[in-house]
């Protein structure tokens, strides 16, 4: 049976790392005697896949993954099981039967971010978006494992909306997000401080979801036409 599940990372664990997150769940599944498949080779690896990767510091209550399983479970029950043995801040929200082979992390096209920050009180929140959107490109320098590369994040950036009010503020985001083009939160705000005179400071990253296009739609990975 595969199963996509949906998961929530509370502020109580938006510190461990992606690598820690992969191991709760191995952990988790293992206690609630769920039989996970797992890879053929010299060192088996359980067929969990992850959407993306959460970096450091990022809450969410939109992330998801794919998990193959040696018995059929009803849907209820796989997630009142997994629950039972996760720690506080991480839950499993909801949960589909999978019946294509595309892989959830190779579906994913853009997020939806809220990014809390702090600015000078004066600080007008419509004309930064204004700004932003007007703009035909802003670079920023992307870290790669060959070093740091210029990026152009205008193009993918999708929607953008936002509040401002006595010093602090939010932006409501979507960008581009998978395994080649994704802006993450930190890119965006270095982006946002290249189109403006006054200085931004991230306070607080939440993934709000992660999506996928059919069409001009973007639609959460647990849509029927992406299972």
């Amino acid at each position: 049976m595969n199963i996509r599940f949906q998961f929530k990372r509370g502020e109580e664990l938006k510190f461990i790392s992606h690598l820690e997150i992969m191991r709760v769940f191995e952990r988790a599944f293992k206690r609630a005697s769920i039989q996970v498949t797992h890879s053929q080779g010299f060192n088996p690896r359980p067929n969990i896949v992850f959407a993306l990767p959460m970096p450091v510091g990022l809450s969410s209550d939109g992330e998801f993954a794919d998990v193959e399983l040696e018995k059929t479970y009803e849907l209820s029950d796989f997630i009142e099981k997994i629950n039972s043995h996760l720690p506080e801040g991480i839950k499993v929200v909801d949960a589909k039967e999978k019946t294509t082979k595309t892989k959830v992390m190779g579906i994913v096209n853009a997020a939806r971010y809220r990014i809390d920050f702090e600015a000078p009180k004066n600080t007008e929140i419509n004309e930064i978006i204004s700004n932003v959107l007007t703009k035909k490109k802003i670079i920023v320098l992307k870290k790669t494992k060959r070093g740091e590369n210029e990026f152009d994040i205008r193009p993918l950036v999708y929607e953008l909306s936002g509040d401002f009010a006595e010093g602090t503020g939010f932006f409501n985001v979507l960008l581009g997000a998978g395994q080649n083009d994704n802006v993450r939160p930190e890119l965006f705000i270095e982006g946002v401080q290249g189109c403006i005179d006054i200085p931004i400071e991230m306070l607080k990253m939440h993934r709000i979801m992660l999506y996928s296009s059919s069409g001009n739609l973007w639609l959460p990975l647990l849509d029927k036409r992406f299972l």
